[in-house]
């Protein structure tokens, strides 16, 4: 009965020994009938074994962009630090003494605090921090940071961490004011004053500092410096020779349609005078990138050159020659055949094999539908389009080469990384939804494409566009709050870290030939395209890291322990070692007694006998 009563017990505390617990100040705003007033609440989390699955519970009860905002604080955290949390669950608790504005300023927090259990990192608790978690770590805008302050400074916080280049914000200022013999009150509110957060910090006993990105923040907390890239980004030997092998092949073509659509009879065709000087601008600019030694940018310039100068030379054909539309039709679509057939066959090994094919099928894909939009509507340029698509997909043939790290692409790994990667965008999609109902439907049509490709048994292709899909909805909650003079800080920033992600990978053996790609075609972009320079960044960033989805180089995912509740149990179990010895013992000695008595009864006998006669 003992034994099983210690059965039991060891049974009921095993879980909880190999669980964690923590938690993290939260500076909170909430209603009040003078406006918006700081309040303090408490985030806990624990972590204990199971499926990854991601639970809140608040009191009081708040909005559901909290509750998504912790799930991305999760994921954030388990990427940043390569850890697989496919094992674990994760039970956050927000408790406030009173209700506070749901919304997902705590991301940053949440964020944190995950790392800090997972990577056994003691936090100060003297510190807390207030902004939202965006890819790649980046920390964002949030509002009523005065009244967080305020709200700091009365529990007593020493410092708090707040988003970069929040230091400096504008609000309304309310003064009263006593006149007339003190007997009535003026209130004065003055509108749009800039208030220094830091100044203002200081005058209530606490330090406020800006932070950008989670390594930053984790400096902070604990005085450590944890996933710093060193050294600089080298790129990939082959990647350079290949993609400048690819930015010759199109440039090249730009010279050869360029010499056959440039006519002196088309200048007095308004439209194609147009459609040429535009052609002509992405020709030059093709060649500057080229010049730089930025060859993907190059190529990029030239195929949009390509595209433009087709269509110029279909509609000189067109109307000179009456050529028709419908063979043009067919034989691409004979070629798109032929390369989907031959890269189904390719063998994938390597991460640049992936994205080699996915880049390849995406451009055979899109060619199509510019074809089917032909049929119905005989344009021209969807026909260029359609050609060129086609050419650019052939010049990336060339990446299919097994070069760097390799993996074990097999079809289970692949459907479980594009169903892990559809959930992710589809969980920011409906996030962003919240802010801009039906503001993505380009985005909604990509994961379309991705739901049809994990159907289809596509999961390369499937994870490419769920991906991207990812990346677009990310982009806006990036930009969220940001005032558009910030915008090419938030540019730079965001290059840093997919910078950092981009030596990471390839000191782990792999350069991520899309990644850097668009990663250099964003810096290209920046001075004169913000929002596309955001949207490659946020690519670049998205797959750079596939890596992640195909459970290899995690950090020691190992069952962790709650070092406290293990010494408990192994005390527990000492203890109850040398009890059960005890017991034992003195159960053998009971039974030895019982024994002896039983043994001897003949002897007592003849003893009491004898006795007996003598008398």
């Amino acid at each position: 009965m003992k034994k099983t009563i210690l059965l039991v017990v060891l049974l009921i505390l095993i879980p909880a020994i190999y669980a964690k617990e923590g938690h993290i100040t939260l500076l909170a705003v909430k209603e009040t009938e003078t406006g918006l007033e700081g309040s303090i609440a408490d985030l806990a989390l624990e972590i204990k074994p199971g499926s990854g699955r991601v639970f809140l519970d608040t009191f009081p009860l708040t909005k559901t962009d909290t509750q998504i905002s912790t799930r991305f604080a999760k994921e954030i955290a388990c990427d940043y630090i390569d850890f697989d949390c496919s094992r674990y669950d994760f039970i956050y608790t927000i408790t406030a003494d009173s209700a506070i504005i749901g919304g997902p300023s705590a991301g940053a927090a949440a964020t944190i605090l995950t790392i800090s259990l997972l990577d056994n990192l003691k936090l100060d608790d003297g510190i807390t921090i207030t902004g939202t978690i965006n890819s790649g770590g980046l920390i964002g805008p949030v509002g009523g940071i005065s009244a967080k302050i305020d709200a700091a400074s009365e529990a007593k916080i020493k410092k708090v961490l707040i988003p970069k280049g929040e230091r400096f914000v504008k609000e309304d200022k309310t003064e009263t004011i006593n006149a007339i013999n003190d007997s009535v009150i003026i209130n004065l509110t003055k509108n749009n004053q800039t208030l220094d957060l830091v100044s203002y910090g200081e005058k209530k006993g606490v330090k406020i500092t800006e932070v950008s990105d989670l390594s930053e923040v984790i400096y902070e907390f604990t005085g450590k410096r944890i996933r710093e890239a060193d050294g600089e980004l080298v790129i990939d030997s082959k990647y350079k020779k290949t993609m400048e092998g690819l930015a010759i092949q199109l440039c090249n073509r730009s010279e050869e349609l360029r010499r056959k659509a440039i006519r002196e009879d088309i200048y007095n065709d308004e439209g194609i005078m147009a459609v040429k000087e535009s052609a002509l601008n992405l020709t030059k600019l093709g060649e500057e990138a080229y010049k730089k030694g930025i060859h993907y940018s190059s190529a990029s310039y030239c195929f949009g050159a390509n595209v433009k100068f087709s269509y110029i030379l279909s509609y000189l054909q067109n109307q000179s020659e009456g050529e028709d539309i419908l063979n043009k039709i067919n034989k691409t679509e004979m070629i798109i055949e032929q390369l989907n057939k031959r890269i189904d066959e390719e063998d994938k090994k390597t991460i640049t094999d992936l994205e080699a094919y996915a880049v390849i099928k995406e451009r055979l894909i899109e060619a199509k539908d510019y074809l089917k939009s032909v049929n119905k509507s005989h344009s021209l340029y969807d026909l260029a389009y359609a050609i060129e698509r086609v050419y650019s997909a052939n010049s990336w043939l060339a990446f299919f080469d097994n070069r760097g790290k390799e993996f074990d692409l097999n079809k289970e790994i692949l459907k479980k990384s594009c169903q892990d990667k559809i959930l992710e965008a589809e969980e920011r999609l409906q996030y962003v939804s919240l802010f801009f109902p039906g503001g993505l439907d380009g985005t909604d049509n990509e994961l379309d494409y991705a739901y049809k490709d994990l159907d289809n048994g596509d999961f390369e292709l499937c994870l490419f566009k769920a991906s991207k899909a990812k990346a677009e909805s990310d982009v806006i909650l990036s930009t969220f709050g940001v005032e558009e003079d910030r915008t090419l800080d938030l540019i730079n920033q965001k290059s840093e870290i997919v910078k950092k992600d981009l030596i990471k990978q390839v000191k782990k053996g792999i350069f991520p030939v899309i990644g850097y790609s668009y990663y250099e075609y964003a810096n290209d972009l920046k001075e004169t395209d913000q929002y596309s320079a955001l949207l490659y960044l946020e690519y670049a960033l998205e797959l750079s890291n596939i890596d992640l989805y195909l459970k290899t180089d995690k950090k020691d995912d190992n069952i962790f322990v709650n070092k406290n509740l293990l010494i408990i149990f192994i005390l527990g179990v000492g203890i109850g070692f040398f009890l059960s010895i005890g017991w034992a013992k003195k159960q053998k000695m009971d039974e030895g007694k019982t024994k002896k008595k039983i043994k001897n009864p003949s002897r007592t006998l003849k003893k009491n006998a004898l006795l007996g006669k003598k008398r």
